[in-house]
């Protein structure tokens, strides 16, 4: 008969230190997946998400609408691809910033949006009402912002964000925290001086946007949002004006003592336009129809990892196939700086990130390149109209990845491009890819 050994206090902690990796295997595993959600949930979300929602809507409990706003549906913003895709310029959101050594008008946050729509004219929001010297007007082009006009009055900063796609979210809400951790570890500075960067490009770091709270941020230009739920919760109170739990509503510039009558959503409300879009199917990779067609898409996608552009835009990341983004937040240099201003922060700030993790002006988290064939224009505010001048216009921890795409031959960067055109949205049809 076999001696029998009593396990020791040291014998159980040996034993829980060799399972642990195989526990974390099985959390990952099993414990992040999505969210499962029913087709009743996501008809319902989709209802909502489609709405065209009106001043005391009955489908609010409050005010509905507004009173200021950007637009009146989520569809509105989200649809390039589909139903859920990106938006075109016209839709871009305008965002300010006033530094903190300069005085605000009385009642006006530091930083926050200029909203394009009012329910009534006296509500209307003006870049004027941020700083006397901008025109009273609620927007301006793209081209006039990036040329100066809104950064030499006083220091005021006026820039505009682009709307994002929100194909395969409900992916990327279910990445565990450990993976992106996990990845900015792999490509630190430290990782460089010991020489395990996983990266090709030494520049390139990148860091977790991690919140005030402590979570990890996902979503969002600047990560600043933990969870689908609370993207959701945001761009409702934000962008339409529907107050939620835990989200006040966008109030006047001009008039901050406006009284909403209660909350417009519901939690459960909430909740089902954050099922619709976990509904959504991922981007897809179209193939290519002939042979010489892909001969050239495997040649960019073997470019696409040499030049370093693959450093950030990770092909995968965890359980998620072929998003192309490490979800990390990058300094993308002096040119693509921009108003401190959040696509979260409504003229009720909401805290975020605390003082010494929030991001500057330079840093972004690098977008799912998923579907980007059918999300242009490109960068935070669109001010790329091509995959092309997109790369062109990376620097700071890019800026050597854009050198090398700008040394490659012609045919080289046109493989590049039509290997990214083949990242599709999943309602994409298929289109030349040359």
């Amino acid at each position: 008969m076999a001696a029998r050994f009593p396990l020791r206090p040291a014998h159980w902690v040996l034993l829980v230190l060799v399972l642990a990796p195989a526990w974390k295997v099985f959390e990952w595993a099993w414990g992040t997946r999505p969210k499962t959600v029913s087709a009743k949930a996501v008809q319902l979300g989709a209802s909502l998400f489609s709405h065209r929602w009106t001043p005391n809507d009955p489908l609010a409990a409050g005010d509905g609408l507004g009173p200021v706003f950007n637009a009146n549906s989520c569809v509105d913003c989200h649809n390039q691809g589909g139903v859920g895709g990106g938006g075109s310029l016209e839709k871009n959101v305008t965002v300010y910033g006033i530094p903190a050594n300069h005085a605000t008008p009385r009642g006006l946050p530091p930083a926050g949006v200029v909203h394009q729509k009012a329910v009534r004219r006296e509500f209307q929001e003006t870049l004027s009402q941020v700083h006397p010297g901008l025109p009273g007007v609620p927007s301006m082009s793209l081209e006039s912002i990036l040329g100066g006009a809104g950064t030499t009055v006083r220091g005021v900063q006026i820039s505009q964000r682009n709307t994002p796609a929100l194909f395969g979210d409900g992916l990327i809400d279910a990445v565990p925290d450990d993976v992106i951790i996990s990845h900015q570890r792999e490509h630190s500075t430290a990782a460089t001086l010991v020489g395990l960067n996983g990266a090709r490009d030494g520049m390139v770091g990148g860091r977790v946007a991690r919140l005030a709270d402590g979570r990890i941020g996902r979503f969002g230009w600047k990560g600043e949002f933990a969870t689908l739920t609370d993207f959701v919760k945001a761009a409702c109170a934000n962008e339409i004006g529907l107050s939620n739990p835990g989200r006040p509503q966008a109030t006047p510039l001009g008039k901050p003592g406006y009284q909403a009558k209660g909350i417009d959503l519901t939690d459960m409300q909430c909740e089902l336009m954050t099922d619709f879009i976990r509904g959504l199917p991922r981007a897809v990779e179209l193939a290519a129809t002939s042979p010489s067609e892909r001969a050239v898409v495997e040649s960019g996608r073997a470019l696409f990892g040499s030049t370093g552009c693959a450093d950030c835009h990770s092909p995968n990341l965890g359980p998620v196939e072929g998003l192309y983004s490490d979800l990390l937040l990058h300094d993308m240099g002096t040119d693509l700086e921009s108003a401190p201003g959040a696509y979260g922060e409504p003229p009720v700030p909401v805290p975020q990130f605390s003082q010494d993790e929030r991001p500057n002006s330079a840093e972004w988290r690098t977008p799912p390149l998923w579907g980007v064939a059918d999300s242009a224009p490109y960068l935070h505010d669109g001010r790329a109209k091509t995959l092309d001048e997109a790369i062109a216009k990376h620097g700071g921890e890019a800026k050597g990845v854009a050198q090398r795409y700008a040394c490659l031959s012609s045919t080289d960067q046109a493989a590049i491009v039509t290997f990214m055109k083949t990242l599709r949205a999943p309602t994409g049809k298929a289109v030349a890819l040359k």
